[in-house]
């Protein structure tokens, strides 16, 4: 679903917020460590190149044939991840992050529109074949809410470091959703990280 976007419209809240609470809660002020040093090259045996036929005989390989019900699965889905888009850009536009109270006012907003599309995105169904994905699908959304909350609860306190910590954890579920999703067809649901509020 649009989770890469979901977490970026956070991210957005807090970027005002952040500001306000000063650099300093993140280390915005730190001189930056010296650049790490390359590391060695590495020969790379380019092997026998391969053909034409083999790229074909690739390709045949990775198609997989959907039946008429996960079809229309598929379809409802993407439908369904394109117009949330606009569901959350609305959101994001009415924010205001430019003080430390608008910014916990807007994540809370995300925060509860997340759920409320994992719920209805939950709701479409799962045809033969895709409940075992679907299933770790909606494990993943739980954790996903879990997360949410708790990065709420740390800007409320105005605990940055924990919240730029659950952030990043919250960047890996949001990719495990998203390759589980493209598994099963929905490309619609993979929201480009930095385009998606352009």
């Amino acid at each position: 679903m649009l989770r890469i976007l979901l977490y970026v419209a956070a991210l957005v809240a807090l970027f005002g917020g952040s500001i306000v609470y000063g650099g300093n809660a993140i280390g915005a002020w730190d001189p930056l460590p010296p650049a790490p040093k390359p590391p060695p090259a590495v020969k790379v045996d380019r092997g026998k190149p391969a053909g034409p036929a083999s790229e074909k005989k690739q390709a045949r390989e990775v198609v997989v044939r959907l039946t008429a019900p996960q079809k229309a699965w598929v379809r409802h889905a993407d439908s369904f991840c394109r117009s949330s888009e606009s569901q959350i850009r609305q959101v994001v536009a009415q924010g205001d992050a430019s003080t430390p109270a608008g910014a916990v006012a807007l994540f809370g907003r995300v925060r509860r529109l997340n759920a409320e599309l994992n719920d209805r995105f939950l709701g479409i169904g799962a045809p033969a074949g895709y409940k075992a994905d679907l299933a770790r699908v909606r494990l993943l959304f739980a954790k996903e809410e879990r997360y949410f909350d708790a990065m709420y609860r740390a800007l409320k306190a105005r605990d940055m470091n924990t919240y730029y910590a659950l952030s990043d954890r919250l960047t890996d579920i949001a990719l495990d959703e998203r390759d589980v999703l493209a598994g099963l067809g929905a490309y619609a649901c993979d929201v480009d990280l930095l385009g998606s509020l352009s």
